[in-house]
């Protein structure tokens, strides 16, 4: 089996997982949800496989309408490609619904909130540009790539909480952990 059939097993499994907890619905935004994992060697949207179309709710559950591919998601790739740029580790990804009680609980060193009003003009108007820039600017910060990335969003954007890690088995563990907030 080569690495990107084994890419594409083990994204399909996580997203599997995501969907089975009842709760999970909680997590969508308004934007829906997209769980993107990279080849190691990633160099464009084409090695990073997510689902078409991405996850979304209907009554209360999580569902999605086709399997993981390559090529499927521009937002969550962009997200993966430039924190692998930084840090080959940080292959997978999700998106996550901005909640203010589960932002205030993640680990603080582990952790960049991102204000649209510090990116520049010239970024901000260039379309995929915001995402690129708030990982570079996540690792200025901090200097690594965090598991965790808060979008505070601004006008017409909706903010999010990304989550980084190697794998999205891990991706998604972190993320229903989170559901504990919630309660």
């Amino acid at each position: 089996m080569n690495e990107r059939e084994e890419v594409l097993i083990k994204l399909k499994q996580a997203v599997d997982n995501f969907v089975s907890e009842d709760r999970a619905y909680l997590l969508i935004p308004e934007i829906r949800t997209n769980i993107g994992y990279a080849i190691s060697d990633a160099k464009s949207v084409n090695d990073v496989a997510a689902i078409p179309g991405r996850l979304t709710v209907a009554f209360n559950r999580v569902i999605y309408c086709l399997p993981p591919a390559f090529g499927a998601s521009d937002h969550v790739a962009r997200v993966i490609l430039t924190a692998m740029s930084f840090d080959k580790k940080k292959r997978s990804s999700i998106n996550l619904k901005y909640y203010k009680d589960i932002v205030e609980k993640l680990p603080r060193e582990d952790t960049f909130i991102f204000n649209r009003e510090e990116e520049p003009e010239e970024s901000r108007k260039a379309e995929g540009h915001t995402m690129n820039f708030m990982m570079k600017r996540a690792y200025e910060k901090l200097n690594k790539i965090p598991t965790y990335v808060v979008d505070l969003g601004g006008y017409g954007k909706e903010p999010t909480i990304f989550i980084l890690e190697e794998d999205p088995l891990i991706v998604v563990k972190k993320a229903l952990d989170l559901l504990r907030f919630l309660e």
